[in-house]
């Protein structure tokens, strides 16, 4: 049963689901930055461990790029499916709704609702946020920039470190706001095909099925009273046709 939720909240619901999951690595993030770190179980070099976390660093900042672009990417399908449902607004001017083009009209308002959702997501994912990097600290006085000393091996380890776990929480994050867009234009790019699935086939079934119509004839009579004044009178009638009921004489005559 808990995988059944799990999928529903994960492919119907992925907005919903991305901003949950999001909140709890946001707690956690608040957390851990108060956290400490133990570095009692180095007992070679630490250069080699400040070496590996820096390369990791570097593996994290272009995974977030990486996650970016990915966003950019859906904004730009996002574009092009609204541009589609904007040109069949127009052809929905064309078509006589019944009940088969109102049930089409509420699955185009549930795409365009995942993808407004899916915009929102894929911005999350591009809104400017903190994170860590390494950057010479420098600080600023009245009249100069004055470069701070290099911190200890020690302390610049752990510094790393937990550049590098508050990191790893901002890119879970980001790829979950970015799973999220993707599910959602998913989503809508489906109900978008359903919708002009059932407008097409509704109004091919109500074109079928329709025997019967009324056409308004508009006509004007003209008059002249003494000569001189020209009266002109408008009149309309409508013209009623059954097909159902049509019947053809095909008696030959004699």
């Amino acid at each position: 049963m808990s995988k059944i939720k799990y999928f529903i909240l994960e492919q119907i619901f992925p907005g919903f689901h991305a901003g949950r999951s999001n909140k709890k690595v946001t707690d956690t993030y608040n957390k851990q930055q108060n956290f400490d770190v133990d570095l009692t179980a180095i007992t070679g070099d630490k250069k080699e461990y400040i070496d590996q976390v820096k390369a990791d660093l570097k593996d994290q900042h272009d995974r977030k790029k990486i996650i970016e672009d990915k966003a950019k990417s859906l904004l730009f399908i996002i574009a092009v499916s609204i541009t589609a449902i904007t040109f069949s607004l127009t052809y929905l001017n064309s078509i006589t709704f019944n009940i088969y083009q109102i049930v089409a009209l509420l699955f185009l308002g549930i795409s365009i609702l995942y993808f407004v959702q899916g915009v929102i997501k894929a911005l999350q994912t591009l809104n400017i946020r903190q994170f860590h990097v390494i950057q010479a600290e420098i600080e600023i006085t009245e009249q100069n920039f004055k470069l701070s000393a290099k911190q200890l091996d020690d302390d610049f380890l752990k510094d790393l470190i937990k550049s590098k776990q508050q990191n790893d929480l901002i890119n879970i994050r980001l790829s979950n706001y970015t799973f999220a867009s993707f599910n959602l234009i998913r989503n809508g790019i489906i109900f978008f095909v359903v919708f002009f699935a059932t407008t097409i086939c509704g109004n091919y079934f109500s074109q079928k099925d329709k025997t019967k119509d009324t056409y308004s004839i508009r006509k004007e009579i003209k008059t002249t009273i003494n000569d001189t004044t020209t009266l002109t009178i408008p009149y309309t009638f409508e013209l009623k046709y059954d097909i159902k009921n049509l019947e053809i004489d095909k008696t030959e005559k004699k």
